[in-house]
């Protein structure tokens, strides 16, 4: 998936100049963790909320100086075309929770945190859409995925996310979200067929948006 599709586009940002007082403002109002550094409309730097509290720690005058003189100002970036899965990389390789997206003529046009690659994750596994969860084990060999995903289908089952890992002996792990009515006439499918169901639960809808 492309940071374009994900990234927040209406960026809250911080001048050069301003004072950490209000960057600490702007932080709150919009609960959110990290502020780039701008200048004559190009990014400088990215200041976050650990750094303001040093900034604060400084008191009395902490508060009162300029965000630059906290802000970091060697900023990892990405464009909009990278993938999320490299955004997730150079975050977690960084330590880092969030990354200015400029295009590019080097203009900021987004920015993408930990938060988002988070929701990208719930979605991309089906978390909370009502889908019931399915865990199997199959032989590490091709056509492996083929099979259940035929039996599944062959039981009326939707398939709605699937993930594969590494498991023991040469299996594959597979998890799937699959929407269905009848969980129990897919597991009794499924076990005469032979697959090695591992795990199933019920599905569980939850609004997010609550």
């Amino acid at each position: 998936m492309l940071i374009k599709r994900r990234m927040v586009t209406s960026v809250v940002t911080v001048d050069l100049e301003e004072q950490v007082g209000q960057a600490r403002h702007l932080l709150e109002t919009h609960r959110i963790r990290h502020l780039p550094v701008v200048q004559a409309d190009r990014l400088v730097g990215i200041v976050t909320d650990r750094d303001l509290r040093v900034a604060e720690a400084m008191a009395p005058e902490g508060a009162g100086r300029p965000v630059g003189e906290f802000m970091t100002a060697s900023v990892i970036t990405v464009g909009p075309d990278s993938t999320v899965e490299q955004a997730a990389m150079l975050m977690a390789d960084n330590k880092i929770g969030g990354l200015p997206v400029l295009d590019a003529e080097d203009r900021l046009i987004g920015i993408i945190t930990e938060s988002d690659i988070v929701d990208v994750l719930l979605e991309a596994l089906g978390v909370g859409t009502g889908a019931a969860r399915l865990e199997v084990l199959v032989p590490n060999r091709p056509g492996a995925l083929a099979v259940v995903a035929r039996i599944l289908g062959e039981s009326g089952a939707n398939i709605v996310s699937i993930l594969s890992t590494s498991a023991d002996e040469g299996r594959q792990l597979l998890i799937f979200r699959i929407a269905t009515d009848d969980l129990e006439g897919v597991l009794n499918r499924l076990a005469q067929d032979g697959v090695d169901v591992q795990a199933a639960e019920e599905g569980v809808r939850i609004d997010r948006g609550l």
